[in-house]
């Protein structure tokens, strides 16, 4: 007799393996399917910026990650002291809430004009803000947390003796005829979670010796002298170059071009509602002999502030954002003409925080304005990235894989980083602007 178990064993391996194909099948449908919708999720992502070409993406480069996450922050931005991270330079909070602006067009019309000037406290179009108002109404200086906290050595809480030192380092001066003529509208921007805050230190101390002020943010305040310049996009950190560019075109349509204010002021300083400025020294600079010669009067154009090479390249100089920095009226108008058209390199639409990089793009690839060397006599520098005390005690080595050794030019450490008439600093929280201003000013002599 002949087994037949081998021909059982066979015709139940047979009818298994057609089983397991059959169970396959619906699994590869599922793939396919899935396949399927990322693609078309793709196309519909990305085919705005196919047919239409005023879409920008980014096009500046972000540090390696084996450079810019030392400290192990999640994302190492390109440029700019606003921006970077480093084993000694941690990047600023994000904000907590992002906001959009205060009763947005349509997506055409701001695509099509993304610079519509101003809302009042109503949101109604056409609001001129008054830059004098600060001047007029200064509110009086609070010594928080105290008066004898802010005024001793060593300081208030976290801030230690290098800020002191450096006050002593660095003088206020005074006014001269020349400096007087130095007309500047000092401009920070920010969002309403800094208006109690970051905002009310600022008018409370140094922008009260600007000759004008103002705070960019999405609601008008008038009486924290805010005001809302809508901007296209959100109301984000990571749109700060849309916010800059309709920052710029506010104050060339209402402060250079035309209207009450055109003829008030020579000189535009703009940085961060994190910044510390020294409104004499800063006007000092810009009446000196040197900068008059340098502009020919006031007739040619000059880009002034802390100078960074973009990765060490020095066919990249920028001004750091951090810092701020500073255009003449002859500089705001022909930034404006980048700004308000689609100028060659300068990215209209573009979404980016950073703005200090594109500002000198947009004047470099438009008329070939760089940045200016703004060091002292000393080649110590007058514009800085970081607080007192942080530059004090820099002392990373030349090489180091810092950012900040990477795009300083000619760094210099210890005392000589910073001339005795610097005019800015950046990364002060609102105690340590009190701080600050209660040294500089006098007020802890009283």
């Amino acid at each position: 007799m002949v087994s037949m178990t081998p021909r059982r064993g066979l015709s139940k391996s047979k009818s298994s393996s057609k089983g397991r194909h059959s169970a396959l099948l619906p699994k590869l449908i599922y793939l396919v399917l899935c396949f399927g919708l990322v693609w078309l999720l793709l196309f519909v992502y990305y085919f705005p910026s196919i047919v239409d070409p005023r879409v920008d993406t980014p096009v500046e480069p972000t540090l390696p990650r084996s450079i810019g996450n030392l400290r192990g922050d999640d994302v190492a931005p390109a440029v700019g002291s606003n921006h970077a991270n480093s084993v000694l330079h941690r990047s600023p909070p994000r904000n907590p809430s992002p906001m959009k602006p205060t009763k947005p067009d349509s997506p055409t019309l701001l695509r099509d004009h993304p610079h519509y000037g101003a809302l009042d406290a109503d949101g109604e179009r056409g609001y001129v803000f008054d830059p004098f108002a600060l001047r007029r109404d200064p509110p009086p200086m609070n010594f928080i947390p105290s008066k004898e906290k802010l005024c001793k050595k060593g300081g208030a809480r976290g801030l230690g003796d290098a800020d002191y030192k450096m006050y002593e380092h660095v003088k206020v001066s005074p006014l001269t005829e020349a400096s007087k003529k130095a007309r500047v509208l000092c401009t920070i921007y920010t969002y309403p979670a800094h208006h109690a805050s970051h905002v009310t230190a600022a008018r409370e101390t140094w922008a009260q010796h600007c000759d004008g002020f103002m705070a960019v943010s999405t609601s008008t305040d008038e009486a924290l002298n805010t005001v809302n310049i809508p901007h296209e996009g959100e109301e984000e950190y990571n749109n700060i170059w849309q916010k800059i560019r309709s920052t710029w075109a506010y104050i060339h349509d209402n402060y250079v071009d035309s209207g009450i204010y055109s003829s008030e002021f020579d000189w535009f300083y703009i940085g961060g509602d994190d910044v510390f400025v020294i409104p004499e020294n800063l006007k000092l600079y810009l009446g000196s002999d040197e900068i008059v010669a340098a502009t020919e009067g006031g007739e040619k154009p000059i880009f002034l502030g802390r100078r960074f090479k973009q990765d060490g390249d020095m066919s990249m100089v920028f001004n750091s954002g951090g810092a701020g920095y500073v255009l003449n009226r002859a500089a705001v108008k022909l930034l404006n003409q980048q700004l308000t058209t689609e100028g060659k390199g300068c990215q209209p639409h573009l979404k980016g925080f950073w703005e200090d990089v594109m500002v000198a793009k947009c004047l470099r690839m438009g008329f070939d304005l760089l940045p200016y060397d703004t060091k002292d006599s000393l080649r110590r520098e007058r514009f800085h990235p970081f607080t007192p005390g942080h530059h004090l005690t820099y002392n990373a080595p030349p090489t180091s894989k810092d950012w900040y050794i990477r795009y300083s030019i000619d760094l210099k450490y210890e005392k000589e980083c910073c001339s005795e008439e610097s005019a800015t600093f950046h990364y002060i929280k609102p105690e340590l602007t009190r701080r600050l201003f209660a040294l500089w000013y006098g007020h802890c002599e009283e």
